[in-house]
């Protein structure tokens, strides 16, 4: 296990599972959640349990969501969220700054500040598939299974046939206990991959399937850096299911099959 402190990675994958887990779980969201369309099935276990988990399609207050779908992205769309959210000085300190710092590292295609404020030229998109389980006394808050994507090009999708990938699995084995929350994350040396029989990424939605593992610890551990393997669980499974397609990832997006 990496002891190097908290890398940056792993603090935005936990703020963004755990900000789309809160937003999932208010009793709003939750209401009419059980007569949603069934997209597709996870089937497998976690910490040695058999487990059947849903992925599910319908409208929550007034917008369409897709517990498994894939969505365009690009380092301006997530840097223009960030910036929303900052007071008007904030925002232009924040600005003032990172343009300086781009210009010192030069106009190159290479460099990565220079992408967080323009379009670097090549389309990418993100994918999630999350399960909820039908059993569970509340399907949003207790139970879910999340399996996230980087970045990856949907003109190249066969490129993820032809092995495992590295993906991050988080688990809700029940919202709102101190240990209840689950994650993987390769910045600590914890690992979860997927592998793809079929995936489909097409206008409107895909298709994917394929199987999934990985090693997962309870976020007060994984925020250590160095989590102990006895309080970790492991999570393996098969996964098949339609894909919806949701906006860009900034914050006003609205989700869309």
């Amino acid at each position: 296990m990496r002891t190097d402190g908290l890398a940056p990675n792993l603090c935005v994958g936990i703020l963004l599972s755990s900000l789309t887990a809160t937003l999932m779980a208010q009793p709003s969201a939750a209401e009419g959640t059980r007569s949603m369309t069934v997209l597709g099935s996870i089937d497998g276990t976690a910490d040695g349990t058999e487990r059947a988990w849903l992925t599910i399609a319908g409208e929550v207050e007034g917008r369409a969501m897709s517990s498994a779908a894939w969505r365009p992205y690009s380092m301006a769309n997530v840097m223009g969220s960030a910036l929303d959210g900052m007071s008007d000085a904030q925002r232009a300190q924040m600005q003032k700054q990172m343009e300086m710092m781009s210009e010192m590292m030069g106009d190159g295609a290479d460099n990565p500040l220079a992408q967080m404020f323009g379009d670097d030229g090549e389309e990418q998109v993100q994918l999630r598939i999350m399960g909820v389980d039908p059993e569970a006394e509340r399907i949003l808050r207790q139970g879910g299974l999340t399996i996230e994507l980087p970045p990856f090009s949907p003109e190249n999708t066969d490129s993820l046939l032809t092995g495992p990938n590295e993906v991050e699995i988080s688990y809700h084995k029940n919202f709102g206990e101190s240990t209840g929350f689950y994650a993987s994350s390769h910045d600590v040396g914890t690992a979860a991959t997927v592998a793809f029989d079929q995936l489909d990424i097409v206008a409107g939605g895909g298709f994917a399937a394929g199987v999934f593992e990985g090693t997962l610890c309870p976020i007060r551990a994984l925020m250590s850096g160095d989590p102990d393997p006895d309080v970790c669980i492991t999570v393996a499974g098969r996964f098949e299911t339609d894909l919806g397609e949701e906006a860009a990832d900034n914050s006003g997006s609205q989700a869309g099959n």
